[in-house]
């Protein structure tokens, strides 16, 4: 607008100013938040008037960085009180921001008895405005990975802008609700002289209390606990042995409200064939038709091979094998034997079969034959002794003096 040469302009602020005096900003004057106000523009033109218009000043100061600080201690799924998260805290910033709360990204509004977000504002002597937002929210076993942040929402030259808080992640506490047991290596895959590891897992937080025991005779258990870390759910078995194999179970302990949950698993310990049994020496005669036995014990189940032809049956209970092998006797056979091989993936066992050669009834009669008569040839010489004795024939010793 054209102003005359004449007329008195001055600014000034239209609540604290009177007509009659001004208050001005000097273009190079640094602004303060205190200056965020109305101005009014007064043209004052003596014959012509007064004029005047006003303008709104916004001063804007950008928030700092909110600080976001978690729950340290931790939070139970149990509380039975609505639970603090994380505080957030947006400093010296002009006019006073908002704050908002985010879970995985997405947005979290108060609640009535689920979710509670109450905040303070606070004026600094410098004028700016510092806001402090606490979120207080019920979790769930779920939550253990969720993670958590604050954005601030603030103005800038009339637009809105937001800045957002580091994620962070509360802990959570919950119960078990199921328990893992597991052979470590496989069990398959365990053999005589091999240290064992048996890990139980529970799906609760903190880990509870674990303990182990291996079942016995009559479904008795026998605790093994002194020899696991009862902590970290681990019980080491070293040089495992045929008698390593059985039925064990971890047992855990939920401290906070003291649930126990178990979990079996069965060891296997695999070995080579042993050969405990073979039907040797064995007396057979020629052409005879007998069976020949061989009983092993290994796991896995291991094969039975004869080095003689023959019919095989094989017999399998538990860990034991036995094998019936049917077979004529044979002069070949008579004089080397036998032989059982038993095999599996760890090895080989071989026995050799003694057979012995049996004398025929005919042998045995003639002998016995001769043994009689051999009998009644010492009678008779016997006799014919004693006889000649008696007639005087044959002279004995006496005591005393002879006739002269």
């Amino acid at each position: 607008a054209h102003v005359p040469s004449e007329a008195f302009i001055g600014w000034r602020h239209l609540c604290v100013c009177k007509p009659s005096h001004s208050e001005g900003l000097d273009a190079s004057q640094k602004v303060r938040v205190q200056d965020a106000r109305t101005f009014v523009c007064q043209v004052e033109t003596g014959s012509h008037g007064t004029g005047e218009n006003h303008t709104e000043l916004h001063v804007y100061k950008v928030p700092e960085t909110p600080e976001i600080v978690a729950n340290s201690g931790g939070i139970s799924v149990q509380s039975s009180e609505i639970p603090q998260i994380a505080q957030c805290v947006s400093r010296n910033s002009f006019p006073p921001p908002n704050i908002t709360w985010h879970k995985n990204g997405e947005q979290l509004l108060p609640e009535e008895k689920k979710v509670k977000i109450p905040s303070t504002v606070t004026r600094e002597s410098s004028g700016l405005y510092t806001l402090t937002s606490t979120l207080f929210a019920y979790v769930t076993r779920e939550d253990r990975d969720s993670l958590y942040h604050c954005t601030v929402h603030y103005w800038l030259r009339g637009q809105r802008r937001a800045v957002d808080s580091r994620r962070v992640n509360v802990t959570v506490f919950y119960p078990a609700e199921h328990v893992k047991l597991q052979v470590m290596p496989s069990s398959a895959l365990v053999k005589e002289g091999d240290n064992v590891k048996l890990v139980c897992e529970a799906d609760g937080n903190p880990a509870p209390v674990f303990s182990f025991y291996k079942r016995e005779l009559e479904d008795k258990w026998q605790d093994l606990s002194s020899l696991a870390d009862t902590n970290t759910g681990v019980l080491s078995l070293h040089d495992v042995n045929k008698s390593s194999s059985g039925l064990y179970r971890c047992q855990t302990l939920d401290l906070d409200d003291m649930r126990q949950l178990e979990k079996d698993v069965e060891l296997v310990v695999n070995w080579k064939p042993r050969i405990v049994a073979i039907s040797s020496p064995l007396y057979v005669r020629q052409d005879e038709v007998v069976n020949l036995t061989c009983k092993a014990i290994a796991f896995p189940r291991p094969s039975v091979h004869w080095n003689v032809n023959g019919t095989a049956h094989e017999y399998v209970e538990n860990q034991h094998v036995a094998s019936n092998l049917t077979v004529r006797v044979s002069h070949d056979l008579l004089r080397a034997g036998a032989m059982c091989r038993v095999s599996n993936a760890l090895g080989v066992s071989e026995k050799h079969i003694q057979l012995l050669d049996q004398k025929t009834p005919e042998s045995k009669g003639v002998i016995i034959v001769a043994i009689i008569v051999c009998i009644l040839v010492v009678a008779v010489l016997g006799s014919v002794i004693y006889f000649l004795h008696k007639k005087g024939k044959i002279p004995c010793g006496r005591t005393g003096k002879q006739d002269m």
